[in-house]
């Protein structure tokens, strides 16, 4: 990694507490501190994570500035991404829109607000950032969450005939975008009917020796033509024994294939406990839903998800499979693994 800037301070995140506070460790002693960022972050706020820590006034005194995700650092601070893009902006750092000029911030259309106007020789555009914070390898994806809100952007640039979207991806090493269609079925198809209608942008940040970001590279945005089948993997969070085992279980990953939309089939399951697989050997009365991780692939199989979540000597153990189900149970929560999200970003993003 770069070098440290001697304003930072290394941590180690300990938990989430909420959206907006973690505790972390720093030089062993336990210490709560500013989370800004509301997404999710699940593949990087995991317990254990390298943190950067930044001071700040007000309530808490520092606050995660960067994720270190596989020795590179992730700026994480939604607050400082539409301050930072402006800057570069104006000082014609931003690819493809090197001699525009900025007209206004949070420009009103309608009963929305955009993140900026800016003017490209004699025409005016509007131009929405959507910062990305999801990474597998050299690819970056947006939305890390369902967004009702950034589909809604994408057709209202659409309906302006003249809207920039720029996925803002704050890590480098980047080589391409995707849309996370995994995750957001509803934004890549809405990004995908508005392709000709809007600017599709992926910039990618570089960062410094001091870790300040200097300059923006521009990727490739790849949309693929993708139908909602594929496999669908429900964390459920409880204590329950399974009758095949004999062992108790705080979680469980309850698999299933569908082959025609797998959101419908999530939402049923969601509803009616009763289409959960019978003579499974499992009550699952006390259990919650804790996530829900679809995987849209013709190339994925349940047969695959054996040798992923319970490999031998792994920290599943499989407990029931049939032709259209698999269920590994486990004792700690394996959403806060690392090893986990590893196998869960290679299942989605591994083709790319």
């Amino acid at each position: 990694m770069k070098n440290i800037p001697v304003h930072l301070i290394r941590a180690e995140l300990l938990r989430r507490v909420n959206r907006f506070v973690a505790e972390v460790l720093i030089n062993g002693k336990t210490e709560t501190v500013y989370v800004p960022n509301t997404g999710r972050l699940s593949e990087l706020a995991l317990p254990g994570a390298e943190l950067l820590l930044s001071p700040i006034d007000g309530k808490y005194s520092l606050k995660i500035l960067y994720i270190i995700n596989n020795s590179y650092p992730v700026m994480i601070d939604s607050t400082y991404s539409n301050r930072l893009f402006q800057e570069l902006l104006k000082a014609g750092g931003a690819p493809s829109l090197e001699d525009s000029s900025l007209i206004r911030r949070e420009p009103v259309y309608g009963r929305h607000r955009f993140d900026f106007l800016v003017r490209q020789g004699e025409e005016e555009k509007y131009v929405e950032l959507k910062s990305c914070t999801l990474f597998h390898k050299s690819t970056a994806s947006f939305p890390d969450a369902v967004s009702t809100r950034a589909s809604e952007h994408v057709k209202l640039l659409g309906e302006t005939g003249k809207g920039v979207i720029i996925f803002f991806i704050l890590k480098e090493g980047i080589k391409r975008f995707v849309p996370n269609y995994h995750t957001d079925f509803t934004f890549y198809r809405t990004l995908k009917e508005n392709t000709g209608k809007i600017e599709i942008k992926a910039l990618s940040v570089k960062y410094n020796e001091s870790l300040e970001i200097t300059s923006l590279e521009e990727v490739p945005v790849v949309i693929p033509e993708v139908d909602p089948r594929g496999i669908f993997i429900l964390l459920l969070k409880g204590k329950t024994q399974s009758e095949n085992t004999g062992t108790e279980y705080n979680y469980m990953l309850l698999c299933g294939v569908e082959k025609e939309d797998v959101f419908k089939r999530i939402e049923k399951l969601k509803r009616n406990r009763k289409l959960f697989p019978e003579k499974s050997g499992t009550d699952f009365t006390d259990m919650k839903i804790a996530a829900d991780l679809p995987v849209i692939s013709d190339n994925v199989s349940l047969r695959d998800l054996d040798n992923i979540f319970a490999p031998e000597r792994g920290p599943g153990e499989k407990i029931f499979s049939s032709d259209e189900w698999r269920i590994y149970g486990y004792s700690e929560n394996p959403a806060e693994k690392k090893c986990f999200w590893e196998k869960v970003l290679q299942l989605r993003f591994g083709d790319y």
